[in-house]
């Protein structure tokens, strides 16, 4: 195993060292992984780009990234906005669903990944779907919720199903 990592880093850096390349790593979170993706810069061609999304900073600096961005998270007003686009597909919520639209959106303190996975999870809700997500969501912390769709963004709705009661 270990030689097949090796020679893919080796095939890798000489196929793209001479090529500028746009990268992108979401939600990294081991440092082996970012060493074995993006080594160091001379794998990649002259003007290319690494972009990492990652909760630990700590994990940035041990890979000497100096150019750290810090995304800010969105307000109320944006946050609703947000939401409104994934689970009505306009820009504000149907009628009889804005409180219930508040009380969700306020619990995620604006965390764009966190909104759209559960705005596009009640997509195709009713209001009653609507209701117990939200009494769901009360007795739950703001940390356990961003943690349910932060690792479960796979695909794995019946998953989300259970834990929300449906």
């Amino acid at each position: 195993m270990l030689g097949s990592i090796d020679e893919g880093i080796s095939m890798m850096k000489s196929l793209l060292s001479t090529t500028s390349v746009l990268i992108v790593l979401d939600d990294v979170d081991h440092l082996d992984h970012l060493k074995l993706l993006a080594g160091s810069q001379d794998w990649f061609g002259e003007g290319s780009r690494i972009i990492i999304t990652t909760r630990n900073k700590n994990l940035l600096k041990a890979h000497n990234i100096n150019v750290i961005y810090n995304v800010r998270l969105l307000n109320q007003e944006e946050a609703i906005e947000l939401f409104c686009w994934h689970a009505f597909g306009a820009r504000r919520p149907a009628e009889g669903y804005e409180k219930l639209l508040v009380n969700i959106v306020s619990k995620f303190g604006g965390h764009p990944s966190a909104l759209i996975s559960l705005s596009s999870f009640l997509h195709d809700k009713d209001l009653n779907g609507w209701m117990q997500t939200s009494a769901k969501l009360e007795d739950s912390t703001v940390d356990e919720i961003l943690e349910l769709f932060r690792t479960r963004d796979d695909g794995e709705e019946s998953y989300i199903d259970s834990w929300l009661g449906f």
